[in-house]
């Protein structure tokens, strides 16, 4: 409720500050300042959304899905962000994955979390790898691994990453990781992460095949 009553009158400030700096002619630095601004309420707002998304109930929306496709999408969203730090991003995905049942626009927050954690960690010029495929071991689960050679996560902090609110960033909230826990989770999955000092870090999603009977 808290969160709802917030964003509104940010909405309206950003909507006013928006107007003003495409029709007002600013002296020295206001300009800037007022894209400052702007900025940091596109922040309060991110962070409003995320807290809002651990709030509330998940419900699930499944439709025929390519997890491919999910991920594609993913890095168009952030495409911005990874350019902003020139980072490679490599993908490889198995042709084995059927079409599954999946709730699209949930998984798309999910991986999209996992993604912003590793762009965030990344120095310019770091590396990404995406990789899908089928883990028949685990009983026909679709698997998503997202690694990075970042500095990785130390001994200490690795079993608290999926805690709310749990986050060494300066920015942010702490709960990407936990949302994208409970997403994945949702669908009959599990999250696992990898990491060691100065070795990156690898996120796999493991979520099960649900096929339209």
């Amino acid at each position: 409720s808290l969160a709802h009553e917030i964003r509104n009158p940010l909405s309206a400030v950003k909507m006013n500050i928006q107007i003003l700096l495409k029709k007002v002619e600013f002296d020295g630095n206001d300009k800037r300042r007022m894209e400052i601004m702007s900025s940091e309420i596109s922040r309060l707002e991110k962070i409003l959304a995320e807290m809002l998304d651990f709030a509330k109930p998940l419900r699930l929306y499944l439709e025929p899905t390519l997890i491919s496709n999910v991920i594609d999408k993913c890095l168009d969203i952030i495409d911005v962000k990874i350019k902003e730090k020139n980072l490679t991003v490599k993908r490889k995905y198995s042709k084995r994955i059927p079409w599954a049942m999946l709730d699209r626009d949930k998984l798309e927050q999910a991986i999209i979390n996992v993604l912003l954690n590793s762009v965030e960690a990344l120095l310019p010029g770091g590396e990404i790898e995406i990789l899908s495929k089928m883990e028949a071991s685990k009983g026909n689960m679709i698997k998503v691994e997202i690694t990075d050679n970042g500095p990785g996560i130390c001994d200490e902090d690795l079993p608290y990453v999926f805690d709310p609110f749990f986050s060494n960033k300066k920015k942010g909230t702490g709960l990407g990781l936990s949302n994208a826990k409970k997403i994945c989770e949702a669908h009959g999955g599990v999250v696992n992460v990898i990491a060691g000092r100065q070795q990156g870090t690898q996120c796999s999603l493991l979520i099960p095949v649900r096929q339209n009977k």
